[in-house]
Order: C-alpha cells, then structure tokens, then sequence
C-alpha cells in the first residue's frame, strides 16, 4: 500500500499570496526574551551556576549576541530576571496543580507535599543554582537576595493562605512548618546528585507529613489528621 505524507500548507508562498504579518516589536521582543529565559533555565540545569555565561546562553537560545545585549547586558541582569521567570513559572504550576484539589485540609496537604515537585522541576533547579552559587558571588547575591527573600515570603503567606481555608490558624507553628518542609525538599532535591537515597528520601518525607498531621490534629482534633502508615525497617547495610 502506497504511504502518502501530508504536507502543511506554507504561508506566503505561491503567487497572489500576502506577506506574512509581522509581529509588533513589543511581542518579537517579548518573545526573545523569554527564549533567553528559558535558554538560561536549560543552562542551569545542565551546566550549573558556575557554566553558565551571556554568550553560553545565547548559543542555547539561538538569538544573537546583538540580542543578547539588548536584552541582558551583563550577567548580572540575567540571572536578576531568571529568578523572577522560574518564580513565575513555579507560581503557575502551583496555581494550577491547586486548581484540581479540593479546597481545604486536602490542598493543605497537597501544596506541602508538593513542595519536593517543584524543587526537582527544572526552574526549581536552577533557582537552587543560584542559591548556591551566589554565595560566593557577592554582586551577584547581593543582587538577588532581595528577590529570593520576597519569593519566601510570598510562598509562605500562599500556603498560609490555604492554610486558612483550611481552618488553621497562621501561626509560629505553621510558619515554622512551611520553613521546615521547604528547607528540607530544597535540600532533598541538591542531595539527590550525590546521595540518591531512596530510604533517606522516604525517612525525610514520612517525618514531614507526620509533622503537618500533628500540627493538623493539634489544630482541629485527632479526627482530622491522616497520618502515614509506619514505615518498614530496612535491612542493615553490611559493611
């Protein structure tokens, strides 16, 4: 039997054809942009923070240095805007992923044990990047902490938020249990490079959902909390 392909039509080919539109500058622009952002996110990713440079990136996102400079004239400028595009990123998938729970202690549950998604997705990796990096990048941490800081803070009165909703009261506990469930997928997520341990992965997110269901029947009585079953005891590792 003969296979027949089919061709897509190509506009403005062909006689009596129009020109294609062109887009307005202020889109072009918008879209280059956001091709360097998400060529940086890539970068990240699979350079790492030290790797990661404006001509490196512009390579990755196929524009040209012109472009480049246009856009990000320094490294600095880059990375500034990067942490706001994967923060926005981050928020979507969040909002969206929320969107398809049920609202009360169910999304509570679920923004929580989110929390190592969105740490293990490409823009949570390359946030962490510069979290590391910029530690002895002094320009550029002092360039991005006041971002970093208000990222915290916005995640934190969003899951207070919910929380809320919930009927939970926004307190130091609470707080302090956002604090520990970031802190401790955001390190779960860096030490999967170098320690992929599926029992200490397992360990630290039983101890997490056993933490949010105490503060829960605290909260709103024993009734209410689902706490996990009890994990098995591995066997010992010989040595």
């Amino acid at each position: 039997m003969a296979q027949h392909s089919r061709t897509l039509p190509r506009k403005g080919i062909g006689p009596g054809s129009a020109k294609p539109e062109r887009r307005p500058n202020a889109e072009r622009s918008a879209a280059t942009r956001g091709l360097i952002l998400d060529a940086t996110i890539t970068c990240l990713n699979e350079w790492g923070y030290g790797g990661v440079t404006n001509i490196k990136v512009a390579d990755a996102a196929g524009v040209s240095r012109g472009a480049m400079m246009h856009h990000f004239p320094t490294r600095q400028a880059l990375i500034v805007a990067t942490v706001e595009h994967a923060h926005e990123r981050l928020n979507t998938f969040r909002a969206e992923e929320m969107d398809r729970t049920l609202p009360g202690l169910p999304r509570f549950r679920a923004i929580l044990d989110q929390s190592l998604v969105t740490q293990r997705m490409p823009e949570g990796t390359a946030l962490n990047e510069i979290r590391i990096g910029s530690r002895s990048d002094r320009e550029i941490r002092e360039a991005v902490t006041p971002m970093m800081s208000a990222i915290s803070e916005d995640y934190v009165r969003m899951v207070g938020r919910i929380a809320k909703e919930a009927g939970l009261k926004r307190n130091r506990e609470l707080h302090g249990l956002i604090g520990t469930v970031a802190m401790a997928t955001r390190a779960l997520a860096i030490n999967t490079f170098t320690y992929p341990s599926v029992g200490i992965r397992d360990n630290v997110l039983w101890t997490l959902q056993m933490m949010r269901e105490d503060l829960i029947a605290r909260q709103l009585g024993e009734e209410q909390a689902e706490r996990p079953d009890p994990l098995p005891d591995l066997p010992r590792e010989k040595h």
